[in-house]
């Protein structure tokens, strides 16, 4: 093998395999690369003479590159004590063009030369990430949702529960049931909005975006939250311009201010006012939510704000803090907006909703 690979022959039949090869020498550096890979990746042997430059060249981020050599150390060591002379990993390589391609990278050692190949799995790995996506933010909506339900759930529930011994009136009985209906409409309505954006044969999200008239859209709240509010007597203050428009998916605005509107009632004090005010700006179409509640601490808002990713949906949704707060930081970046919030204890409490302009 040692005299093949000097031939001609030999390096002729490694131009004709289209998967691009490197073949490196016992002292680790490249002798030869294939016209796949200079096709493919793009670096010459002199771009990757060398393990370091190799690692300068493909792997530009630093933690980034530290991880792969780790990863790549403790492969070799693993194979080594097992005797084996092939080792492989799956990396994202920076390619001469400055395009980033995820490789499927195997060093078969013969003698004391080693042959590397880089099988192309770029298509099958942004397929499994965009899968792995959908999978979250699917996760991530039905938390939401069972978030969403189990209010108006536990309403009816304390109806039923407590009708028998009320003796109310014939018009008490028509505003409890009337109360009962409301709040089974806003549970229809969260599962039937789901249901319309969900994709019966691919089971993943579909987001539809249309022309938001945003004084029809938040006057539902009033109704949703009718009977919360006038326990706490407090009132909605729409600041919204008559004509306020936004391009955007309705399910998602509607589970995000759902979510901000509850929490805003929710620690609002009696006598307070939930505030909504749009404002159009040349990058962002600007929501806001603002309560006169007592506000939040530092602590309280870096907990929202930063906690991305940190929770196990299925387990941790609870009805401790900023849970809702935090499902809607998280879908809204999903769809490429932002949340942001402005608070101080005792001051009330603005949460900012920056969507896309276009």
């Amino acid at each position: 093998m040692h005299n093949l690979i000097k031939t001609k022959e030999f390096y002729e039949t490694v131009d004709l395999i289209i998967t691009p090869i490197i073949l490196v020498n016992n002292a680790t550096e490249c002798q030869y690369v294939n016209k796949a890979f200079l096709s493919q990746i793009g670096y010459n042997i002199k771009d990757v003479r060398n393990p370091d430059s190799w690692f300068n060249k493909v792997y530009q981020d630093e933690n980034y590159r530290r991880d792969m050599k780790r990863k790549g150390q403790k492969g070799l060591k693993s194979d080594k004590n097992k005797a084996v002379t092939h080792a492989h990993m799956v990396t994202n390589v920076c390619c001469a063009d400055g395009s980033f391609k995820w490789f499927d990278i195997h060093e078969s050692i013969f003698g004391n030369n080693k042959l590397v190949t880089f099988l192309d799995v770029d298509e099958l790995k942004r397929s499994n990430n965009e899968l792995t996506d959908f999978l979250k933010q699917k996760d991530t909506l039905l938390s939401i949702l069972a978030h969403d339900v189990r209010s108006p759930l536990s309403n009816i529930k304390q109806i039923v529960n407590s009708y028998k011994s009320l003796n109310l009136s014939e018009n008490e009985v028509e505003e409890v049931f009337f109360s009962m209906g409301t709040q089974i409409d806003y549970i229809f309505n969260i599962i039937n909005s789901l249901l319309v954006h969900t994709s019966l044969d691919r089971g993943s999200f579909i987001e539809k975006r249309e022309l938001i008239h945003l004084n029809r859209f938040f006057t539902k709240y009033e109704v949703y939250y009718n009977e919360r509010m006038e326990k706490q007597n407090i009132d909605f203050v729409f600041e919204l311009p008559a004509n306020a428009t936004v391009n955007f998916d309705p399910f998602i605005l509607d589970v995000i201010c759902r979510n901000l509107i509850d929490n805003a009632i929710k620690y609002s004090s009696e006598n307070g006012n939930v505030y909504i005010s749009f404002e159009k700006k040349a990058d962002a179409m600007v929501l806001i939510i603002r309560d006169t509640g007592p506000g939040m601490s530092a602590i309280q808002r870096e907990h929202i704000l930063i906690n991305k990713g940190s929770r196990r949906l299925k387990s941790d949704v609870t009805d401790g803090f900023g849970v809702g707060l935090i499902m809607s930081k998280e879908i809204l970046e999903k769809h490429h907006g932002e949340l942001l919030i402005e608070s101080e204890p005792g001051k009330g409490t603005s949460f900012i909703i920056l969507l896309p302009s276009a």
